[in-house]
């Protein structure tokens, strides 16, 4: 209806996009009117106002060609400007999803590592503590006065028995209960070897007492003996 009065770069554009850079350079607002499928619908008066404005002189015409161009070219920079926003953002967005799912890989391999080692890690300070135990041994050990070389060896074989395990867990993937299987049996091995020591040592104590006491009585018999053959002599001599 208004395309004579149109210049052709207007013509070509988008028939609802012409309609809204008109409206906008007449002053209307959205809720002056609505577009449908293939018409515009305006409120009560507007459009006669429209349809006198568009049917003015034609300086009036150039200015709102002007006013509409003005129009357009804001608003395509307007989309260039959020278009280049939505990148940036978009970029930001991707960089900080990349950034999450090397954190959630972390975090998952971190957890598999720790839920694979962790019984190694567990198994292996708590045979280091035992090991550390065998001190105790060596001063049961000096405390003795015989059988030290059967000991020693003993001790030795603990020793070596746990530095074995140790070797184990650190060369090869063992499961909790494997681990705390071997280590219950190394715990057990060393309790009965410390029972065994402190019943020997024990046993040498009891030995050395009843030693003494043997002594002592041999002590007392012998004074008594001397006593007695001394108290003889000297009736013998009051005699003579």
């Amino acid at each position: 209806m208004y395309k004579k009065y149109m210049p052709a770069k207007l013509t070509r554009l988008d028939p609802r996009l012409f309609c809204k850079a008109l409206f906008k350079a007449l002053g209307l607002n959205e809720n002056d009117y609505k577009f449908g499928l293939t018409k515009v619908f305006f409120r009560p008066g507007k459009f006669a106002e429209f349809d006198q404005i568009m049917k003015s002189d034609p300086d009036h015409l150039a200015e709102l060609i002007k006013r509409v161009n003005h129009w357009l070219v804001c608003s395509r920079w307007k989309k260039v400007q959020w278009c280049a926003l939505s990148v940036i953002k978009l970029k930001n967005k991707i960089k900080y999803r990349a950034g999450a799912c090397i954190k959630i890989q972390k975090t998952i391999r971190m957890w598999l590592c720790k839920r694979k080692h962790k019984p190694r890690i567990d198994g292996l300070i708590k045979v280091r503590t035992l090991k550390k135990r065998l001190d105790r041994f060596n001063e049961v050990v000096g405390a003795l006065k015989e059988g030290k070389v059967e000991v020693n060896q003993q001790i030795k074989d603990l020793e070596r028995s746990i530095d074995a395990l140790m070797s184990k867990i650190k060369a090869m993937v063992m499961p909790r209960e494997q681990i705390q299987k071997e280590y219950d049996a190394l715990v057990k091995s060393s309790e009965q070897l410390l029972s065994a020591l402190q019943k020997k040592k024990q046993q040498q104590e009891e030995a050395e007492r009843l030693r003494r006491i043997q002594e002592e009585m041999e002590r007392d018999r012998k004074r008594r003996e001397e006593e007695e053959q001394r108290r003889k002599k000297e009736e013998e001599e009051r005699r003579l």
